[in-house]
């Protein structure tokens, strides 16, 4: 069969974007089916410019035909993904609609009736999407096909039995990278694209997987894929990467696993393949993961480091025990503590968030995090509030207590608005915990010290930095920003691995006049951020403006949003 597996935009614009976090899910549904001896084709949005509907039209016409279209995602990108539904229904041909990912696993009923697919997949999809054409080429029955959801003949929406999960995932074929213009989107990334790209120039980031899904069930994350925790041989990672590494001129491996090996064993043999294989590499390669406080020590930090390893991200979310209870982290705050000195300690990059809003979060607890984050600022955690996305406990929660009263309006239009869904706090105290956290995010921000910016031909910029923590003057090149005269950046020390930002001076200005509307009309400002500047419409002035390959950082901060 014929299929095209379109890749959705990032941002609401028309524009090219290679600042996006490469959809490896859609890859490796790719590389299964071209592997059971399908005809597929990948469509990245993001690489061409025009709207989706123009765009999709010239792909899919009477010379080149599809039986089946798949897409797939994730709840924030609603808006994205429902641009190519419509697009694909208004295409007067006959292909089929296939749609998954977590926007659909995690509210299968309303995306049915709202996108109106011919089929969609439930949690994982490889073993899914192969079963379903093999049985209708066949002429075999659906019903058998686990995992699925369809419209039966009575017109019923009906869904099979669970999908178990893949159990032995080094069978799966290396994800189909080139289907979805891999080297092109290499070619195109810049350190400013995002915070942990920044420690070459010219950053050419592998996306990894080791392992899938994570066994943990924190209330404000979403597994689509199911909890079971599943990892690959540490043989299966090192042939892939034996493959990748050299083909593409990697330097930056980005683990995008949820949780990097839960197995010391497994680490240990890990870090001791990549240490032997990237000194064989005749250019410096480095890797990132994310790793839980409870699980690290200085042995493991000192491994990874040695190996290559330049950053670890933690899940962080509050420094209070009565949060981290509530949010069923089962970790503590002194293990938060322990972890992060041990990382800047063996010289590597700390990346963690502070959330701010669970349902247990009072003043009190919100000024033991604040406290905490004041007195470790060299960490460079971040702050932001907690958002109840779809299939999280907490999402659910806010169904029962009407916090959301229309799903598709809060998927729709409301998923990165801050809102209150404490159990105790009004929403006056809200708001002004809202505000005492947005000043303290600019008021205690480390910048460092920019000696000096060159613009370049090709639009880029080259800057000389001071460490504002270790001192040292560190030149960057090929930085994207939108102006010389007004700029905010979110960077790393590439000599102590510090987090610092840089800012204009015309930013900095800004900047204090929203602190003091912070402090003085506290309320006020909530509101106004709130309701007056939601984020899509605030993210499509950025992408008329060109703003958009900027790390977003300045703009969507100022919402108490998140970036995509």
């Amino acid at each position: 069969m014929k299929i095209l597996i379109v890749v959705p935009r990032t941002l609401l614009s028309d524009d090219i974007n290679y600042a996006y976090m490469f959809p490896l899910g859609l890859a490796y549904l790719s590389s299964v089916l071209k592997q059971a001896g399908h005809s597929v084709e990948g469509f990245n949005l993001n690489h061409y410019a025009g709207s989706v509907e123009s765009l999709l039209r010239d792909k899919i016409d009477a010379e080149n035909k599809y039986d089946f279209v798949c897409i797939g995602g994730i709840s924030t990108i609603y808006q994205q993904i429902n641009m190519i539904v419509d697009a694909v229904h208004n295409i007067p041909f006959k292909q089929k609609l296939i749609m998954g990912g977590g926007i659909i696993s995690s509210e299968p009923e309303m995306m049915f009736a709202l996108f109106k697919p011919d089929y969609l997949v439930i949690g994982e999809g490889e073993t899914t999407i192969c079963e379903l054409l093999e049985t209708l080429l066949k002429g075999g029955d659906i019903k058998q096909v686990a995992g699925l959801g369809y419209c039966n003949t009575e017109g019923k929406l009906v869904f099979n039995r669970p999908r178990e999960p893949i159990l032995k995932i080094d069978l799966l074929p290396y994800p189909d990278l080139e289907g979805f213009e891999f080297e092109k989107y290499l070619d195109n990334m810049h350190p400013s694209d995002y915070f942990f790209q920044d420690l070459f120039d010219f950053p050419r980031a592998y996306p990894l997987v080791c392992s899938r899904s994570c066994p943990y069930l924190c209330t404000f994350c979403f597994h689509p894929i199911g909890n079971r925790y599943r990892q690959r041989s540490v043989d299966s990672v090192m042939k892939e990467l034996a493959v990748m590494i050299p083909k593409y001129h990697i330097n930056l491996i980005s683990i995008y696993d949820e949780l990097f090996s839960n197995n010391i064993e497994w680490l240990r043999e890990f870090c001791a393949r990549m240490k032997e294989f990237l000194a064989k590499l005749p250019w410096e390669c480095k890797w990132g993961c994310q790793m839980r406080v409870d699980k690290i020590n200085d042995e493991m930090l000192k491994m990874m480091k040695n190996s290559g390893c330049y950053m670890v991200s933690y899940g962080l979310e509050s420094y209070s025990s009565i949060v981290l209870k509530s949010m069923k982290k089962h970790i503590t705050p002194e293990q938060i503590d322990r972890a992060i000195k041990l990382t800047l300690k063996n010289g590597l990059s700390v990346q963690g968030n502070f959330l701010f809003g669970d349902p247990a979060e009072t003043w009190q607890t919100a000024k033991e995090t604040l406290d905490y984050w004041k007195k470790n600022l060299e960490a460079g955690i971040m702050l932001t509030f907690v958002n109840p996305y779809p299939g999280t406990e907490i999402y659910r929660q806010c169904l029962e207590r009407a916090i959301i009263k229309d799903k598709t309006n809060f998927i729709a239009n409301q998923i990165f608005d801050v809102i209150n869904i404490t159990e105790k706090m009004s929403t006056r105290k809200f708001a002004g915990l809202w505000a005492t956290v947005s000043e303290a995010r600019s008021k205690y921000r480390v910048y460092g010290v920019c000696k000096d910016l060159q613009s370049r031909e090709d639009g880029t910029v080259e800057l000389l930095i001071q460490c504002p923590h270790c001192r040292q003057m560190i030149e960057y090149k090929n930085y994207l920003i939108p102006s010389k005269y007004y700029y905010f950046l979110m960077m790393y020390c590439r000599s102590c691995r510090r987090r610092f930002f840089i800012a204009s001076g015309l930013c900095k200005i800004a900047t204090r006049m929203l602190r003091l509307c912070y402090k003085v009309i506290p309320h006020i400002s909530y509101g106004f951020f709130k309701t007056i500047w939601p984020r899509r419409y605030l993210l499509r002035y950025v992408a008329k403006k060109n703003l958009k390959r900027i790390n977003g950082i300045f703009f969507l901060n100022k919402l108490g949003c998140r970036k995509t």
